[in-house]
């Protein structure tokens, strides 16, 4: 968790955008934002899968985050702890880096472009915001976009502001 507070901090210090994006219902989503992350709960809006048509592993609810947010999909970074997370992910045209857990430890990541056993903690972090947004620390080419893990170990979008 504590990482999580870390790479949301280091993603709004450097003027990104945050949301979470998650599968379950909004009222639930936003309850454990406001628990988990109270310090950033009134700067990351939640998308929740009771918004969008299809739910994961459609791609529905990143583009509907990426285009309320007003982002471009190719210049986003998803967090996923999940192979159908991960799809959603890729399908929205987003680049993707998974965390797994002890649940998702052995599903296929195989299309993730990035993939971690953990978030980690403090001290043992395995990516930092600037790691996710800087070329060729573990992309290819331009990208200053992020989404990011949420506080229920889904998903956050983040872009820096030009």
């Amino acid at each position: 968790m504590k990482n999580v507070i870390s790479v949301s901090q280091e993603a709004f210090d450097n003027g990104a955008k945050v949301a979470v994006c998650s599968t379950s219902n909004e009222k639930a989503v936003q309850g454990i934002v406001d628990t988990m992350l109270p310090e950033f709960a009134d700067r990351i809006p939640v998308f929740a899968g009771d918004v969008v048509k299809n739910k994961k592993p459609w791609p529905d609810i990143y583009i509907h985050a990426a285009e309320t947010m007003r982002l471009n999909p190719t210049r986003c970074v998803v967090i996923e702890d999940t192979h159908i997370g991960s799809r959603a992910g890729k399908a929205a045209g987003m680049r993707v880096c998974v965390t797994k857990s002890i649940y998702t430890e052995n599903e296929d990541f195989s299309t993730a472009d990035a993939v971690f056993d953990c978030i980690g903690d403090a001290g043992d972090e395995r990516f930092s915001f600037q790691d996710l947004t800087t070329p060729g620390a573990f992309w290819q080419g331009t990208n200053s976009s992020f989404i990011a893990p949420g506080a229920t170990g889904r998903v956050v979008a983040v872009e820096p502001h030009d």
